[in-house]
């Protein structure tokens, strides 16, 4: 497993020992099946879709596909738990390209 063994409270709910509520976990799960539509994916749903968008598109046209994609994704949050989201993006953004091998 390459993130951190210990959760981040911020993503666990209040009744199991966390801050998130209820209410924001069910719109983070909501965001999560329209954005990871293919989560079993052992890249991680939003690395699979942004470099699954990056090799369909033209040769000239590569880097726009993969700022498109990942636009596209932070624009399905919703306003409440975009924060959060972009936060815990920005901690492990090195940890989950690194699988690429860049």
């Amino acid at each position: 497993m390459i993130l951190p063994k210990i959760r981040d409270e911020r993503f666990i709910t209040v009744r199991r020992g966390g801050t998130l509520s209820d209410e924001d976990h069910h719109l983070l799960a909501i965001w999560a099946v329209a954005v990871a539509h293919v989560a079993a994916h052992e890249l991680g749903a939003a690395a699979y879709a942004i470099r699954a968008a990056v090799a369909a598109a033209p040769e000239n046209q590569k880097e726009e596909a993969r700022v498109k994609e990942r636009q596209w994704q932070l624009d399905q949050l919703p306003g409440k738990i975009r924060a959060l989201v972009v936060d815990d993006q920005r901690l492990r953004n090195d940890i989950c390209w690194s699988v690429f091998g860049n």
